[in-house]
């Protein structure tokens, strides 16, 4: 059933724009083509792998009224990898969007990339995408879904979705949800003083293996520009069995400032609390992480960061260094990293260690 009706979609797209002359519309065929080469000393031993990726984006827009479009973007990810053996992923569908749009709102149905708050680091409203912060080609696999947003005159927002289909884990999941079963959600975002606050909710029914049951999240976020940047992502998850309990209740408490160094010192710092309790008012499970990148641009084409993640129940801590040089069309990376045996954040620490990697990552 799936698998019918995303068919039904991808041909919905191509009947729609197959009656819109080519003359009428916008077309542009962009892409992203990355060389990866990373070198890793892990248990007494180095290993080295290179890969190659490719991202083709083919855009189609054209106006239908005054202020009003209707585009859609298709894009594929394709990679190639060697190392102690050549693994070649499929070529999977990255984006396949649908979008009409006018001067307030927007309507988007297919695979798309659905993301907000204001957390960069360590962020407990990510719930639909796994984008790792190191990652220089910023990856994010989509949900399949529709959604609608509208902006008032003021900038206050209010978005709604529906997603079906999405059977793998999402964000910060652990199971994913019952591909069958739609999931709903919708955030309201205002302006308030100096700055602006949103609620977020969503509501999924998911499977542990054994039964089907009902997950509810709701989420209060907000920034705030006070000589400072200051920003706080709070979410409370509820979940009908345990699973492995009842409550998550996840809180981020963030700032950023520029000093006034050289070419401006750029500092960013996080930290999010997660406890797990069957009892809203308890914590059965408390772990803390704390996140610092410090950003300094070199010159013009050149750009030197640090980034940190530490775990305060384990003591373990990823440390990421890493330059790019930017021209018109090439970015040229080289990273230095160190990873702990465990997992933190959305970093790929599998089997820790510590090495390199140099990117050059080609757009056209």
């Amino acid at each position: 059933m799936i698998k019918t009706l995303k068919k039904a979609l991808i041909s919905l797209i191509f009947l729609l724009y197959s009656q819109i002359p080519l003359s009428a519309a916008d077309v542009d065929l962009l892409g992203q083509f990355s060389l990866q080469g990373l070198g890793k000393h892990v248990s007494n031993r180095w290993d080295g792998e290179i890969g190659l990726r490719y991202i083709p984006r083919f855009l189609f827009s054209r106006p239908v009224a005054e202020n009003r479009i209707i585009d859609t973007e298709i894009s594929l990810n394709g990679f190639l990898q060697t190392g102690d053996e050549i693994t070649v992923d499929n070529i999977e569908l990255y984006r396949l969007t649908a979008r009409y749009a006018t001067t307030q709102s927007e309507i988007q149905l297919g695979l798309q990339k659905i993301n907000f708050g204001p957390a960069q680091l360590l962020r407990s409203l990510m719930w639909f995408d796994r984008l790792n912060p190191t990652d220089p080609l910023r990856i994010a696999a989509g949900v399949w879904g529709l959604r609608y947003r509208y902006i008032f005159l003021n900038n206050a927002n209010v978005w709604l979705w529906g997603l079906f289909g999405n059977g793998e884990p999402k964000g910060m999941e652990t199971y994913g949800s019952v591909k069958t079963k739609p999931e709903f959600g919708g955030r309201v975002q205002t302006p308030v003083p100096r700055g602006e606050i949103a609620l977020t909710g969503h509501t999924r029914t998911l499977s542990n293996s054994i039964r089907n049951f009902r997950e509810n999240r709701i989420a209060f976020d907000g920034r705030w520009d006070i000589v400072v940047g200051a920003w706080v992502e709070a979410v409370v998850q509820y979940q009908e069995i345990a699973s492995p309990y009842h409550y998550t209740k996840m809180l981020t408490l963030g700032l950023d400032y520029t000093f006034g160094i050289g070419n401006g010192v750029y500092v960013l710092g996080e930290h999010m609390i997660n406890q797990l309790s069957d009892e809203f008012s308890e914590s059965d499970m408390d772990a803390q992480l704390s996140a610092l990148t410090l950003n300094y641009p070199l010159g013009i084409f050149d750009n030197f960061s640090l980034m940190a993640f530490y775990s305060w129940k384990t003591d373990d801590i990823i440390q990421y260094a890493s330059w790019q040089r930017t021209y018109d069309k090439i970015v040229l990376s080289l990273a230095l990293f160190h990873y702990p045996d465990m997992q933190i954040s959305m970093i790929n620490t599998t089997g820790g260690g510590y090495g390199a990697q140099v990117m050059l990552i080609y757009n056209h």
